[in-house]
């Protein structure tokens, strides 16, 4: 009979085998199931931070396989690092990705061992008070740990783990009975580890794949813009700047930068001019708003801090605006800006301003508290494109504003010589104005010195203009504003000159032309005035010893008086000529009167020119009766003698020498005083001077 048994348990034990087989085929084949879903989900993976999905995964395979993996997670690159990077599966509420530094205990030391001694594997096993002594210390660096699970961990017989370091990344597994891991739990342990490695190679494919990805995106959105600062036309303009460059940050995904502001500042001043644009938090959409606002710094305590940056050294800077100082912050801005009035509400958040500086102000950005590094430099790198930019745009628009406002000031000093010379021609030409040419020397003394200043600065201009492109091509802004410096204060000069030769012109033309026979209100005065100082620098272009004082008394009470202001001023003219001969010639024609007077060599040539407003009689109703003007021109030379006087107002009578005098002057005058209905007189006495006397109706 046990013979027979034992063939039929030969039958049994055959059976056993082949059980046992299909056991290991079906669990191999489990194993194999629980990989390629490691696998497909990392295949899957799209971006790195998908990873803490993959460890989901895995220690979702550890639990279907039977394994007490009660805490599953890897440590990063651990190789090159002191402290782990870890990223975890755990049900009980540990973050998926935390930062433990090295601390001592049994844990980290074994860890430490088997990366110095280049171990593929090892085990580690604590006691209850080890774990507690080890957990302890690890909470301190997992802020936000329910208490829950803290006491789970706390309450647990202790730690068994077992760790499998790889190529530059560490897999483990851990359980809180304290049990340590079977061979076979370990040897599924470092197969999950080798797919595992696959895993940790595509998640750095990712990361790199995304950074380059994220500088590509840095990249667009700085020359995003660089180029619409570029674009700019108007400095007003750079509020859609600020737009630009907050819409790219939130496309960057650097909401932290919640303000993104560019302040102008003159240096030396408590003035800057702020253009921002913010996320309109009143509005689910959180649009961007934006505005350009001049603010007095002084005037608040942020504003003082940022102008005490500005007058730094520093180039980057934080203010922590809380309290009383950011509200009153905050209102300031509201006054000055219909933007932000009711923005905020009444509860107005705490928020820290970062500041980098560039040469003309300095960009801005408000958060909750301090910024990334990547912000900063961010930040950093957005000031240095938006300085490059904005001194480039203002050094060309002034080069190029300069440069038009040169060849206008150079053209109209070219037009008023031209203007001038068909004066010129004009006076020539007609037999009538031969008095006039007595100015053609003053005139010329009186512009020649400004068309110099303006050929010789526009000159100079064009060879800054070319030196200043030269020096923009080769990156030497600096070099490049000082030379815009001396273009801008050459062509103030330039535009003085200029402008004082165009009034000289016009006034010149204004009297000179030919009589239009047309009366219109003229200020005598002032007409008088011109003519007097014009033919002074006249005598004096033709004779530089020649010296005189010149007196005037104007009644500012005439007003405008209606008359063809050509006509009278070539009278006006006439007789100041005539009285600055008679204190200039050496002996008097046909007088028998001593000359120079007694005590000549203190003789003072004096020529007085007045002018008075006579009323009408009581009761009188205008120029009927008797309203009038009167003109007069004297002079302390020899006087006319008796027998001439009756002759100087005849056609052709003259005194002065053959080719000086055409006898015509005060012909004309008088004929002109008549067809205004008025009168010219001469009052004279030898050896004391004389006085000639236009009268006008008014």
């Amino acid at each position: 009979m046990l013979e027979r048994f034992a063939g039929v348990f030969d039958q049994t034990y055959t059976r056993f085998l082949d059980l046992q087989r299909s056991e290991a085929q079906a669990k191999e084949a489990q194993i194999e199931a629980a990989l390629e879903r490691v696998r497909s989900k990392t295949m899957a993976m799209q971006k790195s931070d998908e990873l803490s999905e993959v460890i989901q995964v895995v220690y979702e395979q550890f639990v279907r396989l039977g394994i007490n993996a009660e805490h599953t997670g890897f440590v990063m690159d651990y190789k090159a690092r002191n402290d782990y990077d870890i990223w975890v599966a755990d049900p009980l509420g540990v973050p998926s990705q935390i930062t433990i530094p090295y601390f001592d205990s049994i844990y980290y030391n074994r860890f430490n061992e088997a990366k110095k001694l280049g171990e593929d594997f090892f085990a580690t096993n604590l006691t209850f008070e080890e774990k507690n002594t080890f957990y302890h210390k690890l909470f301190e660096y997992i802020p936000g740990l329910p208490e829950e699970a803290k006491k789970f961990y706390f309450s647990c017989p202790g730690l068994a783990a077992s760790t499998v370091l790889l190529e530059n990344v560490g897999l483990y597994i851990e359980n809180f009975s304290g049990i340590p891991y079977t061979v076979d739990e370990n040897a599924m342990l470092m197969r999950f580890g080798k797919v595992f490695q696959q895993t940790y190679t595509r998640f750095l494919d990712l990361q790199k794949a995304e950074s380059q990805t994220k500088k590509v995106k840095i990249e667009v959105a700085l020359e995003r813009v660089r180029a619409r600062a570029l674009a700019m036309q108007e400095p007003e303009e750079l509020v859609a700047v600020a737009q630009v460059m907050r819409h790219e940050m939130g496309l960057l995904g650097i909401e932290e930068l919640e303000t993104s502001s560019i302040y102008i500042h003159d240096e030396g001043s408590d003035i800057a001019d702020c253009w921002y644009a913010i996320k309109d938090i009143r509005v689910p959409e959180k649009n961007l708003v934006a505005d350009h606002i001049t603010l007095e710094l002084h005037k608040t305590w942020v504003g003082r801090e940022m102008l005490q940056f500005f007058n730094s050294s520093h180039q980057q800077a934080s203010i922590v605006m809380q309290g009383d100082n950011r509200k009153a912050w905050i209102n300031y801005c509201s006054e000055i800006s219909n933007v932000l009035g009711g923005f905020y509400g009444d509860v107005i958040p705490d928020r820290t301003y970062h500041l980098s500086k560039f040469s003309n102000g300095a960009l801005g950005a408000a958060a909750e508290g301090e910024i990334s590094e990547e912000s900063w430099e961010l930040l950093r790198r957005a000031t240095s494109v938006f300085s490059l930019a904005y001194s480039r745009f203002k050094d060309l628009t002034q080069a190029r504003i300069d440069l038009q406002r040169l060849k206008a000031e150079k053209q109209r000093a070219e037009d008023a010589l031209a203007h001038l010379k068909a004066a010129q021609t004009q006076l020539i030409q007609s037999e009538k104005m031969a008095s006039l040419g007595e100015l053609t020397a003053g005139i010329a003394h009186e512009i020649q010195n400004p068309l110099n200043f303006v050929n010789n600065f526009s000159d100079v201009n064009t060879e800054l203009i070319e030196e200043m492109k030269e020096e923009l091509r080769t990156g030497n802004t600096e070099e490049a504003l000082a030379i815009a410096k001396d273009i801008a204060d050459n062509e103030q000069k330039i535009n003085h000159h200029g402008k004082r030769a165009d009034a000289i012109v016009k006034g010149m033309l204004q009297h000179s032309r030919s009589s239009s026979g047309v009366k219109e209100p003229t200020d005598i005065n002032a007409l008088a005035d011109e003519y007097l100082r014009l033919t002074y620098h006249g005598l004096r272009a033709k004779d530089k010893t020649f010296n005189a004082t010149m007196k005037t008394d104007f009644d500012p009470h005439i007003g405008l008086v209606n008359i063809i202001p050509q006509d009278i001023g070539r009278v006006i003219l006439n007789l100041i000529t005539n009285a600055f001969y008679a204190v200039s010639i050496p002996h008097p024609p046909d007088s028998s009167a001593p000359w120079p007077p007694k005590g000549g060599k203190n003789y003072d040539p004096t020529i007085s020119i007045s002018t008075r407003k006579c009323l009408p009689p009581s009761g009188g109703q205008g120029a009927k009766d008797g309203s009038h003007i009167e003109i007069s021109v004297s002079d302390n030379g020899p006087g006319i003698p008796a027998h001439l006087l009756e002759k100087i107002f005849q056609p052709f009578f003259t005194t002065k020498p053959t080719g000086q005098g055409t006898g015509l002057g005060l012909s004309l005058s008088y004929d002109i005083v008549k067809a205004h209905g008025g009168e010219l007189k001469v009052e004279t006495k030898e050896g004391e001077g004389s006085v000639f006397t236009i009268t006008l109706p008014v």
